[in-house]
């Protein structure tokens, strides 16, 4: 999209307070877009809109937006709609992991609470925005088109497979899925809808603060090399704005993550080999 594309443009995005999620709105507000912050109600949310006016966004409104709550999904959604009447970029941000998986103790309800917000809401999300979505670009040829994006957040544990992280994986590997069905679906009805997936190593969030195991674990896992250092959030964000405004349908971050990727399809075994030994280091840390 060329720059001047983005002026007076609707962009919804869920999980805007966020470590990634805030730095990608630091990003658009500059192009002077019309901003829709969706997150749970927190202080940060009045600070981001105030920071992004002054940053150059024409106008920025926030909702409290719970993923598991389908009525404030819908009615959210309506109202943006009703009043922009298009949505022309829908950012799908949100999302939670937890060390979650069958051979560790994970319960039901965790998996559960897992899929309900990465899978279930951004369902949800997308059910409700889909009468929006995208602003009209006719041509001689197409007369009903419309021209807009959807970006989603998945990550590399959505490319393959994580040890003790298997409900967080299943969630992620299905964003990929959904993404991958959605841009066909847009270009089979001739709509100019771009549909770009956000494949992230483990970035510097306060998702590892979770815990003193995790933080303890993280700090040990970036001392192994510059292979494994957390990607910065910065890093993320301008991979994002960099996919939009040249459509990139999947970005790795860093770039050359697509090696993982690659490794799945002809080394399966290797790449498991690798992550293996990293989760046993992680055992052997966080059980000292």
């Amino acid at each position: 999209m060329k720059k001047k594309w983005y002026t007076s443009k609707v962009f919804v995005i869920t999980g805007a307070t966020g470590d990634i999620g805030s730095e990608v709105c630091r990003q658009f507000a500059p192009l002077g877009m019309r901003m829709y912050l969706l997150d749970l109600p927190n202080e940060a949310l009045n600070k981001l809109k105030v920071e992004l006016k002054d940053l150059g966004a024409e106008y920025v409104e926030s909702y409290e937006f719970d993923l598991t709550n389908r009525e404030q999904i819908e009615r959210v959604i309506k109202n943006i709609g009703e009043k922009e009447q298009y949505i022309d970029i829908l950012y799908n941000n949100a999302g939670i992991g937890t060390t979650c998986s069958i051979t560790n103790g994970g319960t039901f309800e965790e998996y559960r609470k897992i899929m309900s917000i990465n899978v279930d809401g951004m369902w949800l999300v997308l059910q409700a925005a889909l009468p929006y979505i995208g602003s009209p670009a006719p041509s001689k040829k197409f007369p009903n088109r419309k021209e807009g994006q959807l970006i989603f957040s998945s990550s590399s544990a959505g490319k393959t497979g994580i040890p003790n992280m298997a409900a967080y994986s299943m969630s992620k590997y299905a964003v990929v899925g959904l993404a991958d069905s959605l841009r066909s679906e847009f270009r089979m009805q001739n709509h100019n809808i771009q549909v770009i997936t956000i494949c992230s190593a483990p970035a510097k969030t306060k998702f590892w603060e979770s815990t003193p195991g995790m933080k303890k674990w993280a700090e040990y896992y970036q001392k192994r090399g510059f292979l494994y250092k957390f990607v910065d959030v910065k890093d993320v964000a301008k991979t994002v704005m960099k996919a939009s405004r040249k459509y990139k349908r999947e970005v790795f971050v860093p770039r050359w993550y697509w090696l993982l990727a690659w490794l799945q399809l002809t080394s399966h075994k290797a790449v498991g080999k690798l992550l293996i030994k990293i989760e046993k280091s992680k055992e052997d840390i966080l059980n000292n």
